[in-house]
């Protein structure tokens, strides 16, 4: 049996090509390529002339579907064009590589394995010696440097090619012998069966196709078979599935699998097209781009990019010019020096990022047939151009497309976007949809989780909070869970939050967790969850803030106590509708201590004191003290006006109302100089724009007044002689939430 060994990059144009053109001239009977024996399900019985690559073929568990491969072939990897050349010839072809049924399950094994055994393949890890060999020739990447050797050699004799090839990689086993373990050993060994059963068989003339690391690993084949036998018997195993699936050029780029990190997979489709072209319509094609966006780009700007092109690969030694010589001329005469331009070339160029066709009739994923049944059920139509979809929850199908929407949503499958929506109350959702061709390939990513859209929501938002430790990101899934009618989830979330809990957070962490978890137990439908587990969840969250509150806020930076100043108020109006005395009782004894303790931010203080006196703990004569002492002579300036933005807070009311308070900070003010006037203006500008504009009027006609007469002096107007002023703003403030929340 004669065999050729044909060593490859999985996405070369020159490997393409000298691949073909082996093809062509050995004429063999048999072909071998590099790939797992399941795949052959997918390939055989379907006319590859019908598909549009990028395409790919997605393989998985069939017990656990997450544990997944994609196989990715554009036109010029050497496998697709092999697959092509076989089906047109009549050749009989095969793929050789470990079965996935094998790597699935070991896969699960590594997994379920302790971290600390460091002898299985997958947990083991080796530099790439392509890249340890370009960078010692002054090369930025094995790509490039690959690229130089051998993908440009596109008409050199084919034989002589891949002879190249595999003296080259004999090499570099040789010196990095440490790069094989026992995981590509038995890959190898899988593909040198191949090989012996071909032989077998009775084939005359074989190729195999494979990396071209592999190649001098196959040359052997007939003399390890002993060695080869334990490595291949005795593996575990799982089923699989395979389907074909569209892949997208920038998909391409990933370093993973057979993805091969091809970042220019625009640039490699030009070659694969024009294998001629010398860089002249590559450079009519920038021009192009640039004068698409206005950028004034003439024929001559053409002609000198690509004189100085050839003149750079020249200099290098470079038989053609590459994308390098060809970037960087572009950079030096069509963007004059400016590299920021060049994106627009990568963008539409160079990635030229599009998406493949799988013709129709070829198998698709359960998922995918899921969508498409939904979306007929509920008579959404896929168009690209926007299209509102106004949905009333009080009916059974309005709550059923939302439901589908946010599941949607939840996956990452980012079709519709959500207008409007009254979730604490109302019945009401306002969607959004616009369809684009890559929202296919976000249902294909997550078809792996499920075969129903409830079903792969589940499953992947259970993923997520297993894997999550952030207490915050797990109380936006259990919101989530909620919203999406999705109660296993719930329950689920749950229990990681109560294990989350127990363990030591910041007190900001904390304060940005149990807001939001307040308003799920206040506003959204729990059913099928424990709402008393979740109101014992806030109740040992809020316990953990209070306690540590004073501290947290002790020696922050201005920032920093910015932050903590906003979490304080929005955690205060959020306590107000638990209507629990224990938990707001103890919230204003954590929040007097904290008014209490000089190292805390002015920021900080002043606001508390509003708060305090807002919720009648503190009296204006309490208040107007803390204030005077604020704003005294001795105190700094810029304390002081940081004290005075955190008290007023956006409200005027206090201003206008309180005789006391406005002479105190009216005082303050008059007795600044020019100075420091001019140094707090931009902190009390900032302070007085979060008044409404009536407010600010009405403060200006009375700063022309100047000081007021004592409040007690003051007649006011209201309606009757006993008028809380105070408890009236406060009145006012909580049916503004409740107004709001209501909506």
């Amino acid at each position: 049996m004669e065999v050729a060994i044909l060593g490859i990059r999985h996405h070369g144009v020159g490997s393409a090509r000298n691949t073909l053109n082996y093809l062509y001239e050995f004429n063999p009977d048999h072909i071998i390529i590099e790939g797992a024996m399941e795949l052959m399900d997918s390939i055989e019985g379907v006319d590859l002339e019908q598909f549009k690559p990028p395409v790919a073929i997605l393989a998985y568990d069939k017990k656990e579907p997450t544990n997944s491969y994609f196989y990715p072939f554009a036109n010029y990897s050497p496998e697709w064009q092999a697959f092509k050349y076989a089906k047109e010839y009549g050749v009989s072809m095969e793929l050789a590589d470990m079965p996935l049924k094998h790597i699935f399950a070991m896969n699960k094994e590594a997994k379920n394995s302790s971290s600390d055994d460091k002898t299985h393949p997958s947990l083991i890890s080796h530099s790439n010696p392509l890249e340890e060999i370009a960078k010692l020739e002054g090369y930025e990447s094995a790509t490039e440097w690959w690229d130089r050797y051998f993908e440009e050699s596109y008409y050199s004799n084919a034989k002589e090619h891949f002879a190249s090839v595999l003296e080259v990689m004999k090499a570099l086993r040789e010196r990095y012998c440490d790069y094989d373990f026992e995981h590509n050993n038995q890959r190898e060994a899988f593909m040198r069966e191949a090989l012996r059963k071909a032989k077998r068989a009775k084939k005359s003339r074989v190729v195999f196709i494979c990396g071209a690391w592999h190649a001098p690993a196959l040359v052997d084949f007939a003399k390890m078979n002993k060695d080869d036998k334990p490595l291949i018997t005795k593996l575990p195993r799982t089923p699989v599935s395979t389907t074909w699936i569209p892949w997208t050029n920038s998909r391409l780029a990933w370093e993973s699998g057979y993805g091969a990190g091809i970042k220019s997979a625009g640039w490699y489709e030009h070659l694969w097209r024009l294998p001629d072209d010398d860089g002249k319509e590559w450079l009519i094609n920038v021009a192009k781009v640039f004068r698409k966006r206005d950028i004034d780009v003439s024929t001559a700007h053409v002609i000198e990019s690509y004189h100085l092109a050839k003149a750079l690969a020249s200099l290098r030694g470079r038989s053609r010019v590459g994308l390098s010589e060809l970037n960087q001329a572009v950079v030096s005469v069509m963007c004059m020096g400016d590299e920021v331009l060049l994106d627009y070339v990568t963008r539409d160029l160079i990635v030229a990022d599009k998406m493949g066709k799988v013709p129709d009739g070829v198998d698709r994923l359960p998922l995918q047939e899921d969508f498409e049944s939904k979306i007929k059920t509920y008579r959404l139509s896929l168009r690209e151009d926007a299209k509102i979809y106004k949905l009333d929850l009080r009916t059974p199908r309005g709550l059923e497309k939302s439901t589908f929407l946010h599941r949607l949503d939840i996956l990452g499958i980012k079709w519709g976007r959500l207008l409007s929506s009254n979730s604490k109350g109302t019945f009401k959702e306002e969607w959004e949809l616009a369809w684009s061709e890559n929202m296919e390939l976000d249902i294909i990513d997550k078809g792996i989780y499920g075969n129903t859209i409830e079903e792969a929501t589940q499953n992947y938002i259970n993923t997520k909070a297993k894997e999550s430790k952030d207490i915050v990101e797990m109380v936006e899934l259990l919101n989530s869970a909620i919203v999406a009618k999705l109660f296993g989830s719930v329950e689920c979330i749950i229990k990681y939050l109560k294990s989350l809990s127990t363990q030591s957070y910041e007190v900001e962490v904390l304060m940005k967790a149990v807001i939001p978890l307040i308003h799920i137990a206040r506003y959204s439908d729990v059913r099928h969850s424990d709402e008393i587990y979740i109101d014992s969840l806030i109740d040992n969250m809020l316990h953990q803030i209070v306690a540590s509150l004073a501290m947290a806020c002790y020696g922050l930076s201005v920032d920093s106590a910015t932050s903590m100043f906003e979490l304080i108020v929005s955690l205060n109006d959020t306590i107000v509708i638990l209507k629990n005395e224990t938990i707001t009782q103890d919230w204003f004894d954590a929040l007097q201590e904290v008014a209490s303790v000089d190292a805390v931010s002015a920021l900080i203080r002043g606001g508390v004191y509003r708060i305090l006196l807002d919720a009648r703990i503190y009296d204006s004569e309490i208040v107007s003290k803390a204030l005077s002492n604020a704003l005294s002579v001795g105190s700094d300036a810029l304390e002081s006006a940081y004290w005075v933005e955190g008290f007023l807070k956006g409200s005027a009311s206090i201003l206008l109302l309180d005789s006391v308070i406005w002479n105190l900070i009216y005082s303050w003010l008059d007795s600044l100089d020019d100075d420091s006037f001019d140094t707090l203006l931009p902190l009390l500008r900032r302070t007085f724009s979060k008044f409404s504009a009536h407010d600010r009027a009405k403060i200006g006609l009375k700063a022309k007044q100047g000081l007021e007469s004592k409040q007690e002096d003051k007649q006011v107007d209201v309606g009757c002689s006993d008028f809380d002023i105070i408890m009236a703003q406060k009145a006012l403030n909580t049916t503004k939430r409740r107004l709001y929340a209501i909506k």
